[in-house]
């Protein structure tokens, strides 16, 4: 792998980028101490770094990953990537941190970028920035990312002539809050959910995951399989309602070829797919009754009998199911297994509605207010306060999918460069008891506006405080996770050359040395 060599990092870097806006030595500084320090600096100091590259050039999705020498990448963080993209970082991420890869390039017209902390070798974990750009990359924006990308790589040569990483798993926050890789939350009821979701996580029993639909239960399953050791395996996802109920066997459990008519080849089904991994029956109250007894044996014992073999075979698969209905109800008329309900209600995780978690809403305006905007390539200055408390008074019946389907609306409707008002609202969103008149908008985007500065200097202040540590500033507003202080961060346009550049104690921080 190529590397850079210095005795002293910073010094180098500075030599090399004395045309560069960003605090160059500072950043080795941090690089090298995150690395040296273990895997809790490291999250902390990617989460930065993903600030500086978000201010470099636009991303409209970003996520951190960690990787153990042999093993597949592991999600630690993402926001407004999807799950094919959060695939497609996956593979990338693996390539990029393989032991004999060289160190990635960042070119003009490029559409992602991945920059490596640290390899991955015996004894060390590596980890990584995905992110996936607004539009592709200018010649000035490939360069300066380029120079990040540098620092990079010079702060890993000063680590790698040291001792290596430490792989120990990161510590939970101080402050007992969980998170669900790809979920935007806020609630105490959700905090639940993620917290009951590391402890069963590892667990080989079966998982039913009830809520209402559009509450996100799929995305709930994902985490689980994510955070999981069996994260490297697949995870498949079958849906009980959208196949014919003739077919749902054979697509389960395989078939042989001339086991029945129409049979042509050989299926082995997606249970033998999923071996080693996760198997993510949605709407299994939808499962014909017929075929219930047999899913219900190959939880029981851990075995499927494919059609046209002659005996069964053992499997090892880790089920998750999920549900909008009330299966108990299902159970009392006969159209549910009784048997099968207990065996997969073991470990039951209810995502709660969203009616039912009002302090979600405005994170959730904020992340897709930013996700569309930027997928869109359409700037929207903001949301005024009215609207917001319109959206906040609404009851979602549809739920968070519902919510994002507005929020969408929204942006592409809205001006470009304007704000989101009142009048822009569906019509069965916006409350009939709000008063539009021109005085309401303007005291209301004032208020919005004295709101956001407000927020903006607390924010500022605590992390000055704080020494910019991101987790003690997080703490400290009760903010609840890292990720919801960056989002902030990004949502409220904080310069971050205010605290980068702040000559604070000495800390985990990117500020460069004042004369």
């Amino acid at each position: 792998m190529p590397e850079l060599t210095s005795s002293c990092p910073e010094e180098a870097a500075e030599a090399v980028f004395q045309t560069s806006h960003l605090p160059i030595g500072s950043i080795v500084r941090a690089l090298c101490q995150a690395a040296n320090s273990g895997p809790d600096l490291l999250y902390e100091v990617m989460l930065k770094l993903s600030l500086l590259v978000e201010s470099t050039a636009p991303m409209y999705g970003l996520s951190i990953w960690t990787l153990e020498s042999g093993q597949k990448p592991r999600l630690n963080w993402a926001e407004g990537l999807q799950e094919p993209e959060l695939a497609n970082g996956e593979s990338i991420v693996s390539e990029t941190l393989a032991a004999d890869s060289g160190w990635p390039s960042v070119k003009e017209g490029d559409s992602c970028v991945c920059f490596v902390l640290a390899s991955s070798k015996a004894g060390r974990a590596g980890a990584a920035l995905f992110g996936r750009c607004v539009r592709p990359l200018s010649g000035q924006q490939a360069k300066d990312l380029g120079a990040i990308m540098d620092v990079t790589r010079l702060a890993h040569s000063h680590v790698s002539v040291g001792r290596g990483i430490e792989t120990q798993k990161p510590s939970e926050e101080k402050n007992g809050q969980s998170t669900l890789p790809g979920m935007i939350f806020a609630s105490r009821g959700m905090n639940e959910v993620a917290r009951a979701v590391v402890r069963i996580k590892d667990s080989n029993s079966a998982v039913l995951i009830t809520g209402e639909s559009g509450t996100g239960k799929e995305l709930v399953a994902h985490a689980i399989h994510r955070l999981s050791k069996r994260c490297e395996r697949d995870f498949i996802p079958f849906n009980c309602s959208a196949a014919p109920p003739e077919l749902i066997e054979s697509m389960l459990f395989g078939h042989r070829r001339g086991s029945f008519t129409g049979a042509l080849r050989d299926n082995e089904g997606l249970i033998r797919a999923a071996e080693n991994g996760t198997l993510f029956l949605d709407e299994i109250g939808d499962l014909p009754l017929a075929l219930q007894p047999k899913l219900l044996r190959f939880l029981q014992e851990g075995e499927i009998h494919t059609l046209g073999e002659p005996a069964p075979r053992k499997v090892n698969i880790r089920v998750i199911a999920a549900t909008h209905k009330d299966l108990e109800h299902l159970v009392r008329e006969k159209l549910f297994r009784e048997d099968l309900y207990y065996r997969i209600a073991t470990l039951t995780v209810k995502v709660p509605p969203l009616r039912e978690r009002p302090e979600d809403i405005s994170a959730l305006i904020s992340h897709y207010l930013s996700h569309y905007a930027r997928r869109n390539d359409k700037p929207i200055a903001g949301i005024t306060w009215e609207a917001i408390r319109a959206l906040e008074g609404y009851s979602w019946p549809g739920n968070v999918r519902e919510l994002a389907g507005e929020m969408e609306r929204l942006v592409l409707y809205a001006e470009e460069n304007g704000h989101i008002t009142l009048d822009h609202l569906s019509e069965n969103v916006c409350p009939p008891d709000f008063h539009r008149t021109h005085s309401e908008k303007r005291s209301s985007e004032n208020l919005e506006l004295l709101l956001e500065d407000y927020e903006r200097r607390v924010i500022t202040e605590t992390l000055k405080r704080n020494d910019c540590n991101v987790a003690r500033t997080s703490e400290a507003l009760g903010l609840g996770s890292r990720q919801t202080l960056y989002k902030k961060i990004k949502r409220l346009a904080i310069d971050i050359t205010d605290f980068l550049q702040e000559d604070t104690e000495p800390g985990l921080q990117f500020r460069a040395e004042r004369n």
